[in-house]
């Protein structure tokens, strides 16, 4: 009679041990998490600021007159001339 009552006492400690350790894997899981979430927090907040550096520029270098100017003179090209246009 012994016996039994003395596995069941060994049970507990086992079972709150066990649990113990989950509570202790949780907890490590959870600190991981955290750390991830916050490192793509700040890589995400970086990609905003670069697509917002982005977006300015390409607004910068698609105004008209920038690309008039780029047109005459890097392309060497210019409004068409009369003999040029073809009327229908």
């Amino acid at each position: 009679m012994m016996r039994g009552g003395l596995k069941a006492w060994m049970v507990i400690p086992l079972t709150l041990a066990l649990l113990a350790g989950a509570q202790i894997r949780l907890a490590q899981v959870r600190n991981d998490l955290s750390l991830q979430m916050q490192q793509l927090q700040s890589e995400q907040q970086a990609l905003r600021q670069e697509s917002s550096k982005l977006r300015l520029e390409v607004a910068s270098l698609s105004r008209p007159e920038r690309l008039r100017r780029y047109a005459i003179t890097t392309l060497h090209m210019g409004p068409p001339t009369p003999m040029q246009v073809i009327h229908q």
